[in-house]
């Protein structure tokens, strides 16, 4: 049974009915949409695994791959099973559906066939996918584009029809000189021929109806109109009506043979119909994937959870892309069984919840979660939630009762393939009650083993969830300084309420949190105190680690610089050398050549004066090649600092670069080298002569200024071979400068760029993930690229 009708409130409050909305309208048919309706919850893990596998072989082709040829088609069930019937027809307008249905599936039968190992898991869907070309050939030799019964049809059908065109023609001809005669005597209303009950009419006016012998056909509204078919025609429209009558009979024959053609082929149009439409369900969760950069989770059998970086798919798309939406990074490992998330109120302890259990639900409807690749979940057979004021006024229940009401459905079924999600246990009523009752009851589910995570406000369930074997704290972090959740789920923590911290910055009195405080106790407030301390603990540990980060960043990035400029001067020195040996050799034979040659004269010459002496003159030409030039003295540094636009070295690296502002306090400035820009000490510059000439240095095209290296590649226009290489520099450089994204362009055009460049990036030791623009981004004409 779908899971849609075993539990519709679970999917309500988890809100997988508006997922699965999103999914749908990606379908290409109103059969696709019911059939992602009548989803199934997969259980069997294999089944499950199968579809997973389905729709990432299906984004990797609407990726990587030429356009997809399959396309929208219409329900043709119905006219399938009208077809069935011996001797009913199907009309000439739903023929031309069935027409671009077969043509649809013999596209789609071809496009796999052309790959025939890229895609197995998908090539076992469309491996029913029948020939059906005979169907569509009776089909488009009686049926036109417009979905008319061509004249070619039959012969008879087309003698009908030209008899009919000859007649009309007469009778047109006949009618406009009547009518021109009338207009001329003032006995006709209107200048134009006027259609009633098919026929052509002339418009006559009342008072002189009598001047044309024949039928009232029609009167107009007012009466002073009379339409009227003259006896001169009556004869050849009757002959019309009787061809008229004998062409939708010919039809009719026509259609009655085409849809016995159908109905020969019907096993294998329905058989094909249901693979089309399966294959459109795969295909609409693959788009749902690229557009919420989802990733098949892995299906663990030992009870292990884990989400990387999960957010929310409908947050996703509210607010535009995955930037604006604070991921989720949770792991619970066997012997863990539950988590207890406290923190303040709207801290995002709710949204965690319905994070964890949508992804659940939308892996085992097989769709891919928006999260990155080493998530992993279990199998589950059940999902139960208890989120939000359940207080219901009809059944006369208040919310701790609905409450209870719940968990006692829960507790009646809750195994160890069981999810559980309870949002503020124990909460509407005694809190020393509410807490000891929740402890009950988390303590049966852990030892149940069911997978469960619930909110609490309740400082006991902490101290609970320390003590107990199993479970665990979690909470949602909150920025002490601005009172301001950050929405950042931490695992083994407890969170503070910071009830008294938000009162006081709400203005509430001094005296009142005073008094509050005592209330409270001595005990209590040393457990906010202690986790207040941690809390800080843990802030400035993390805003030390970042720092750590960055600053490993920045020295690697030196290095992997300091790197590149080695090579570089390596290969520059190696090349320097190599042209020098293949100069001296050349002007070495040039030499041996002219003292050949001099020697030979003076001989000749039996030492001549002038020949001797312009010999000589030749060799001192020759040693002038062969001067060694003495390098030009180095100008001393200049005594002054750096400044502004002043060209300047770093110590004990090559190259030049342009200082690009005024040091700041601490005696840094920004240089400019090349593609990038470096904050460095000004005691670390040596000022440099301004260069004569600048060459003019082509860059990649861009849209948005960089501090430094661009943030986007344009590839238009170049071949694959001339592309990937830039595709490689560049990578380096931005890493280097510490990008963290990147958008390649490589245009639509017939896709061959757009897979290669998705191809190379899949293996690149620089390329963390890649996906396709969203429409605002530039869609498949760009890659955008998450680096290490």
């Amino acid at each position: 049974m779908p899971f849609l009708n075993q539990q519709t409130d679970v999917m309500s409050t988890l809100e997988l009915d508006h997922v699965l909305a999103h999914v749908a309208a990606f379908c290409l048919s109103d059969v696709g949409i019911e059939k992602l309706e009548e989803q199934l919850f997969f259980t069997d893990a294999e089944l499950l695994q199968h579809e997973l596998d389905r729709v990432a072989e299906c984004v990797s082709l609407f990726r990587f791959d030429d356009p997809f040829p399959l396309s929208a088609f219409a329900d043709l069930r119905p006219a399938f099973k009208k077809a069935q019937v011996s001797g009913a027809f199907l009309d000439s307008k739903t023929l031309l559906l069935v027409l671009n249905f077969i043509r649809i599936s013999a596209h789609v039968a071809s496009f796999f066939e052309n790959r025939p190992d890229q895609y197995p898991m998908l090539q076992k869907v469309v491996s029913g996918l029948g020939n059906l070309s005979h169907v569509a050939l009776e089909i488009q030799a009686v049926i036109d584009q417009e979905g008319e019964v061509k004249d070619s049809a039959s012969a008879k059908l087309k003698e009908i029809r030209r008899g009919i065109y000859r007649l009309e023609s007469q009778v047109r001809r006949r009618l406009e000189n009547l009518l021109s005669a009338m207009v001329q005597r003032g006995h006709a209303q209107e200048d134009q021929l006027t259609l009633r009950d098919g026929r052509l009419v002339i418009p006559v006016k009342e008072s002189h109806r009598g001047q044309l012998k024949g039928i009232v056909v029609d009167q107009s509204a007012s009466g002073a109109t009379v339409f009227m078919e003259p006896l001169d025609v009556l004869e050849m429209n009757n002959e019309i009506r009787r061809l008229r009558y004998a062409e939708r009979a010919e039809i009719e024959r026509i259609l009655i043979a085409v849809t016995h053609v159908v109905r020969e082929s019907l096993d294998v149009l329905n058989l094909t119909f249901d693979i089309l439409s399966a294959l459109d369900v795969v295909c609409a969760k693959a788009r749902f994937a690229i557009e919420t950069d989802g990733v098949p989770a892995e299906i663990n059998s030992e009870g292990k959870v884990t989400l990387k970086e999960a957010r929310h798919p409908l947050l996703m798309i509210k607010h535009g892309g995955k930037e604006k939406v604070v991921p989720l990074s949770l792991e619970m490992l066997p012997p863990l069984k539950t988590l207890i998330i406290t923190g303040p109120n709207a801290g995002g302890k709710t949204v965690a919840l319905k994070t964890v259990g949508l992804c659940v639900l939308m892996h085992q409807f097989g769709l891919h979660i928006p999260a990155q690749k080493g998530s992993e979940l279990p199998m589950f057979t059940r999902v139960f939630v208890d989120i939000g004021d359940q207080q219901s006024i009809e059944k006369d229940l208040s919310t701790f009762s609905s409450h209870i009401g719940k968990i006692k459905t829960i507790l009646d079924s809750a195994d160890n393939a069981t999810l559980v999600l309870l949002d503020e246990i124990g909460s509407a009523t005694d809190p020393e009650e509410g807490a000891a009752l929740a402890s009950a009851i988390l303590t049966e589910l852990t030892r149940r083993q069911t997978l469960t995570l619930a909110t609490t406000h309740m400082g006991k369930l902490k101290v609970f969830a320390y003590e107990t074997e199993g479970i665990q704290n979690a909470s949602m972090t909150f920025d002490q300084k601005s009172l301001m959740p950050t929405y950042e789920f931490r695992a083994g923590v407890p969170g503070a309420s910071y009830a008294f911290e938000i009162a006081e910055r709400m203005g509430l009195s001094p005296d009142i949190l005073k008094e509050a405080s005592r209330y409270v106790g001595d005990q209590k407030g040393r457990l906010e105190s202690f986790i207040l301390e941690l809390e800080e603990s843990i802030h400035t540990a993390q805003t030390l680690q970042r720092e750590n980060d960055i600053e490993k960043s920045r020295l690697e990035g030196l290095v992997k610089l300091y790197e590149i400029k080695v090579q570089d001067i390596q290969m520059r020195e190696a090349e320097e050398k190599k042209k020098a040996l293949e100069e001296s050799q050349q002007i070495l034979n040039e030499t041996n050549v002219l003292v050949e040659n001099l020697v030979r004269e003076i001989r000749e010459s039996q030492a001549a004066k002038d020949v001797v002496k312009n010999a000589k003159k030749a060799l001192q030409e020759q040693q002038a090649k062969v001067t060694i030039r003495k390098p030009k003295k180095q100008t001393p540094p200049s005594a002054r600092s750096p400044e502004k636009d002043d060209w300047v070295r770093w110590k004990g690296h090559s190259g030049r670069g342009k200082v690009a502002s005024k040091p700041d306090s601490s005696n840094r400035v920004q240089v400019q080298f090349d593609h990038m820009k470096m904050n460095l000490p000004v005691a670390e510059l040596e000022l440099l002569d301004a260069p004569q000439k600048e060459k003019v240095k082509v860059t990649v095209s861009h849209h948005a200024p960089s501090s430094t290296v661009l943030d986007e590649l344009d590839l238009r226009g170049l071949q694959v071979d001339e592309a990937l290489p830039l595709v490689d520099k560049y990578l380096s450089d931005a890493v280097l400068t510490g990008l963290h994204q990147v958008r390649i362009i490589h245009g639509k055009g017939t896709g061959a760029l757009r897979k290669a460049v998705g191809q190379h990036l899949a293996g690149h030791h620089l390329a963390k993930s890649q996906r396709l623009g969203h429409w605002n981004e530039g869609d498949t004409g760009v890659t955008v690229v998450e680096l290490t």
